[in-house]
């Protein structure tokens, strides 16, 4: 096949021998399971942490709002008494 000048013709690669693993024993797939599962319950337990701690702020926000709402629950009922009592 004649070459023109400028244009490259591709090349044929070479066969690359594929490497072939050998196959994970029953051990192995059980002690690779076990270390992703104890990784997940790492992590879930700091998520859960971190969670409780988000309550525990969340459970002060809603005391200090439930007490606002008392004060002005008693503030309009005692002027709707002073409006009446008048």
């Amino acid at each position: 096949m004649p070459t023109t000048p400028g244009i490259k013709t591709p090349r044929k690669r070479k066969a690359v021998p594929k490497v072939v693993k050998p196959a994970a024993t029953h051990v192995d797939t059980i002690t690779q399971t076990q270390s992703q599962l104890n990784a997940h319950e790492r992590e879930c337990a700091a998520r859960y942490d971190s969670v409780l701690d988000k309550l525990g702020a969340l459970d002060k926000r809603i005391f200090r709002m439930e007490a606002l709402h008392m004060a002005s629950i008693i503030a309009v009922i005692g002027l709707v008494l002073a409006t009446l009592l008048r």
